[in-house]
């Protein structure tokens, strides 16, 4: 099967390429491995999941699509291109021919025309004449890809399963631990290419290890054992063999050692652990092995202590300011005020990040090295912390809407803090801001793009898919939670919203 990527910065028309695309899956061999709203973040996912068929819009932000055309070819010469363009230009065509792009569509797409456009491509690709395929290095692919989803738990227990079978390895019932080693000096792909030769000397034949070299940031181990205490053993033998062995005059290697957890749904937590403990090596450097047994209670508690979200949620604009300032009188005042600083930064990142897939304006997240120096210093850790509030809080509202911003963000501000209330309405929202309902109903509509109701049932089910999630209550119990007296009508509004019932949903994020 030949694997799709697209790239384009429309949601409707990306959405509209995946369902053509799925359906003509069933008389073509091709299936969609990817998708990305602009080029800079497609180019690093097609460098990882090396698609065959690339399908991208010319005008796209950060990258366009002839940028990334050019850089893709680089490393994938033998990749079939066919670019999306609303424009019939001359230059566009003429940029086509010089990247030996094999299709260009012209919006919007029609699916025949798309059909056909497929169809010559994948006749090209299978007449293409195959190569040697290097078996060890495909393998390494494999293995990087399974970490890769299984550390962001965006495989299903039965995908992760079969995917470890595939690498000869069994992981159901067993216990996990994620081990990363980065080197802060080089950092650069051919220092982890050349680990490649001792890893696999090393860990090869283990049957209880998957790593993988193939990644500019850090090499990746899963370690898996039935019994937690033989896991841990083996944890701490792994981490001595890897800076022992794997260490040179030059590569000032970090060993960082995850947490063990019990499920595959779990090995994310285990991962962020790791990885939140080589961001503390580049600030703290005196320590090779970081190991999670020494930093376990200050990182629980200062997780626990956090409650990012609904702080930032309680605050309004004005107050940000008092809001960092008690974030730094809280890290300042705790046992390891750096690695409390670097908690704080990595979940403020995390709720840009989201809100970077959400927003037309983006907030750029500084590099590992360039945080390190932000938490370092502590009035770059200050405008920081303002910068980035300021960029989470802030409510995309229309230009046009831009004298009721204060009105509307107080409104918001309400809606959040009261949407459990069963009798929380438009009046009395419209009430507490002092506006008329009708008033408030068209500020409020024009501001968002959308409408009042709209917005109140988005906070409820938001908030019940958190507790259907991460509770176990019944469905009654979370519908009086967010507001619902009728725990039928919770059911039929989620099932129209969310495209299933409750129950369903439940069972598929377990």
């Amino acid at each position: 099967m030949y694997k799709v990527f697209i790239a384009e910065d429309e949601h409707l028309i990306r959405e509209s390429l995946k369902r053509t695309i799925q359906q003509l899956s069933e008389t073509l061999p091709i299936g969609i491995v990817g998708e990305a709203s602009d080029g800079e973040v497609a180019l690093t996912m097609i460098l990882e999941r090396q698609p065959d068929i690339l399908l991208t819009d010319i005008r796209m932000p950060f990258m366009d699509g002839i940028e990334l055309s050019q850089e893709v070819r680089q490393s994938l010469p033998d990749i079939q291109i066919i670019f999306i363009s609303g424009f019939d230009e001359f230059t566009y065509a003429k940029a086509a021919i010089h990247l030996q792009v094999a299709e260009y569509l012209l919006k919007p797409i029609k699916s025949d025309e798309l059909r056909e456009s497929l169809e010559k491509v994948v006749t090209r690709l299978e007449q293409q004449p195959q190569p040697m395929i290097d078996t060890s290095y495909s393998f390494d692919v494999k293995k990087n890809l399974f970490l890769n989803a299984v550390f962001g738990n965006q495989s299903t227990l039965s995908e992760a399963l079969e995917e470890a079978r595939q690498l000869d390895r069994q992981i159901a019932g067993k216990k996990f631990i994620v081990l990363l080693i980065a080197n802060h000096i080089n950092k650069n792909f051919a220092d982890y290419e050349r680990f490649r030769g001792k890893m696999a000397g090393l860990f090869s034949e283990d049957k209880n290890v998957v790593f993988s070299c193939l990644s500019s940031r850090f090499i990746k181990l899963l370690l898996f054992q039935t019994k937690e205490e033989d896991l841990l053993l083996q944890a701490d033998q792994v981490a001595f063999t890897l800076y022992t062995e794997l260490n040179e005059d030059d590569s000032n290697l970090v060993v960082a050692v995850g947490n063990p957890v019990e499920r595959i749904s779990e090995i994310q937590k285990s991962y962020e652990t790791a990885k939140s403990l080589l961001d503390y090596s580049l600030v703290q450097t005196k320590q090779p092995i970081l190991h999670y047994q020494d930093f376990d209670q200050q990182l629980t508690h200062y997780q626990k202590t956090l409650h990012l979200k609904e702080r930032i949620d309680q605050s309004t604009n004005q107050s940000l300011r008092l809001l960092a300032d008690e974030f730094i009188e809280e890290t300042d005042n705790c046992e390891n005020p750096l690695l409390f600083r670097l908690i704080l930064v990595n979940e403020l990142n995390q709720l840009a990040e989201k809100k970077n897939t959400q927003s037309k304006e983006k907030f750029l997240i500084p590099s590992p090295t360039k945080i390190s120096t932000i938490l370092s210093d502590s009035l770059l850790f200050r405008n920081y912390l303002e910068q980035i509030l300021r960029f989470i809080k802030h409510t995309v509202i229309d230009a046009r809407m831009g004298q009721y911003r204060e009105l509307i963000e107080q409104a918001i501000l309400y809606i959040k803090q009261n949407f459990a209330d069963t009798e929380l309405s438009l009046g009395s929202v419209a009430a507490h801001i002092n506006l008329s309902s009708s008033h408030f109903s068209t500020v409020f509509s024009q501001a968002l793009g959308k409408t009042f109701v709209e917005y109140l049932t988005e906070q409820r089910l938001k908030e019940a898919k958190r507790l259907l999630t991460t509770t176990d209550w019944k469905l009654s119990m979370i519908a009086s939670e967010i507001g619902y007296n009728d725990p039928n009508y919770f059911s039929y509004i989620f099932k129209r919203k969310e495209g299933l019932s409750p129950k369903d949903y439940r069972k598929q994020q377990r």
